[in-house]
């Protein structure tokens, strides 16, 4: 072999290693980017729940949690509200924005990250008077944000769900409390299912088939009493069976109480 060659194996072998080195430093500067941004955004959260008193020994029809809206508000005016579900690790703010797509890619501070936060879809009323409030979160592997939905809810992803040890959503808003017992749970096509993000109804006939059809696909019956005349919650998280799925979790309205009642 000429030395003309070798000079020339030499040089790919040597140009080869060299991409393959950038490749591997440049995917490891990405996942450490990566975890630094979810990390950070972890820490985040972690600090806002200064702003919230639980209560675990108060009485089982009461708000558990006392929510400081004023900082928050001074941290984000978006803020509306918070979500409270008891022994789910689910306690957070709850933002909204004329931009549904704003918050999937940013946390409550407004900074980017892929862990996002919890928000209100643009279209339902701040203060959760909507017929139907929706509520959207992601769904994290390590059970941030929305991640545990489909661990206490989803009964075909874990057999030892019991929605019933963790039944009562609690929505906190600067002015009132609201209680929440779920009706329905189920994965959805976010396309061909778009109508369980219906907000609001034409008429109580409507509302009411809406109602009955969620009960009927839901993955259990609950014991849940639904009623045309009161209003209801469902929480959305996305799921990795497909790039449409959707897991969702659906509450009615059992009791509001102002701020500062006894």
């Amino acid at each position: 072999m000429s030395k003309k060659k070798k000079k020339t194996g030499g040089f790919l072998s040597n140009l080869l290693l060299f991409i393959c080195v950038v490749i591997f430093c440049t995917a490891a500067w990405k996942l450490w980017g990566f975890y630094r941004n979810y990390h950070s955004g972890q820490k985040e959260y972690e600090k806002l729940r200064e702003y919230v008193r639980e209560d675990q020994e108060g009485k089982k029809e009461e708000c558990p949690v006392d929510v400081d809206f004023d900082a928050l508000a001074k941290v984000n005016p978006d803020v509306k509200a918070w979500i409270y579900i008891k022994g789910t690790g689910i306690n957070y703010p709850v933002v909204q924005t004329e931009d549904n797509n704003y918050y999937l890619h940013h946390t409550f501070e407004k900074r980017d990250s892929y862990i996002g936060a919890i928000f209100l879809d643009a279209f339902c009323e701040p203060e959760f008077l909507s017929e139907n409030s929706i509520v959207y979160g992601h769904n994290l592997k390590n059970g941030e944000m929305f991640g545990m939905l489909k661990r206490y809810y989803d009964t075909e992803y874990n057999k030892k769900a019991d929605y019933k040890k963790h039944k009562k959503i609690w929505i906190i808003t600067p002015k009132e409390k609201i209680e929440y017992q779920i009706f329905a749970a189920r994965e959805i096509d976010s396309e061909n299912d778009s109508d369980v993000y219906t907000i609001s109804f034409a008429s109580g006939e409507e509302y009411g088939n809406y109602l009955e059809n969620a009960r009927e696909k839901s993955l259990y019956q609950t014991d849940t009493k639904t009623d045309v005349t009161k209003r209801m919650l469902t929480l959305s998280t996305c799921t990795s069976s497909s790039e449409n799925g959707r897991f969702i979790v659906q509450a009615e309205e059992i009791q509001r109480e102002a701020e500062g009642e006894e």
